[in-house]
């Protein structure tokens, strides 16, 4: 298997960045948010959709004055020690996505699904299935979420709705919440959880054109917030402030409350089997990425041997901090610091660099 993928279009494009930034809402997302922003918390991941693709739109812009993908345009504008440094930076910010994703979302499954399992096995399972899609390559995985998305998106949206005989408007009373001194450099500082959107100019050459990446940036992201805001807002309508801060599971509480019929009860157990398909799927895109940012370094002419050893690593990596609790802050802390080098220096920086060598570059024309 080579790692050079085909031509992708704007369905594929989308399902990428859907799928890799989407997730997040069945974690403990919901609950900080709400923390942070109390009834204004809604406004908070629509906040956080902006950047990413104000960003993305700037690295067009870059990359149509020097074509080529992330890495091939930074050895053109920062040298081929400045190209290497920010691939290493998104090496390990696949890999630290995918770990912390592994750890959450198996921890989820013991909690719901699955309590007298073995922990290890848990994790077993999914960086086996995740090695197994990466295998399969990135276009089979975004080909098969694109099926799958609209039956996803139909379900939360369905449940959403279903709550409604829960909704208190006062439950989201004051509605400025925290204020928005605080909900607007939140929605800033949660800009990391997008970050997975520049896989779109990792990979770039393998979509049709920079309108295709545009679109599927600008589409994936703004789907991805506004369902992220719907969540939010129903769960702080039917849970006040202050116990939507105590869920660990926002979006599994949420479910627990719907009552279909007597026949129909428990409906939960359907969306756990989602969010573990989706879970999977996130964590194989950021497997594959950092693998793939590997195999570009080193010439490499496929990443076939490199999954096995490198999802050994990644499990036992999963396994080390020692509870949940630990695991939730650190994925706070990394968002909203680590995981915002790529959102904000990196392509900052390049942007830059692309205007600066463009007037030098015509500067130099014009004096010859």
């Amino acid at each position: 298997m080579s790692y050079h993928t085909g031509k992708m279009g704007v369905a594929a494009g989308i399902s990428l960045v859907f799928l890799i930034t989407f997730p997040y809402i069945f974690l403990t997302t919901p609950a900080q948010t709400v923390a942070i922003g109390a009834g204004l918390a809604w406004l908070i991941p629509l906040i956080s959709g902006g950047p990413p693709i104000v960003m993305i739109l700037g690295m067009l812009y870059a990359m149509k004055m020097f074509p080529g993908d992330l890495y091939t345009v930074c050895r053109k504008l920062i040298g081929r020690v400045g190209a290497w440094a920010v691939a290493v930076y998104y090496i390990t910010m696949f890999f630290c996505d995918g770990v912390l994703l592994l750890r959450q979302f198996a921890e989820n499954t013991l909690l719901t699904a699955l309590p007298s399992i073995e922990f290890s096995l848990v994790i077993a399972i999914y960086i086996a299935v995740a090695g197994l899609l990466c295998y399969a390559g990135i276009e089979a995985i975004v080909r098969a979420n694109y099926i799958i998305m609209p039956f996803g998106i139909f379900g939360l949206t369905l449940v959403l709705l279903l709550l409604a005989p829960f909704y208190n408007i006062y439950n989201i009373l004051p509605w400025q919440g925290t204020g928005l001194e605080n909900v607007i450099p939140a929605g800033f500082l949660f800009a990391g959880a997008q970050v997975g959107i520049f896989a779109l100019v990792i990979l770039a050459p393998s979509f049709q054109d920079k309108r295709t990446v545009r679109t599927a940036a600008i589409f994936g992201v703004g789907m991805s917030a506004v369902l992220k805001s719907m969540t939010v807002l129903v769960f702080s309508l039917v849970f006040n402030t202050v116990v939507a801060k105590e869920k660990v599971l926002p979006f599994f509480e949420m479910a627990r409350l719907v009552y279909l019929s007597r026949y129909l009860q428990r409906i939960e157990a359907l969306f756990i089997i989602l969010w573990v398909i989706l879970g999977v799927m996130a964590i194989a895109i950021n497997f594959y990425m950092g693998l793939y940012l590997i195999t570009r370094l080193l010439k490499l002419p496929t990443m076939r041997p490199l999954i096995p050893i490198t999802g050994i690593i990644l499990a036992e990596t999963a396994m080390i901090p020692p509870d949940i609790t630990t695991v939730i802050v650190l994925d706070e802390l990394i968002i909203t610091t680590y995981f915002n080098v790529g959102v904000y220096v990196i392509p900052t920086m390049l942007i830059i660099a692309a205007l600066l060598k463009k007037k030098k570059r015509g500067a130099t024309q014009c004096a010859g």
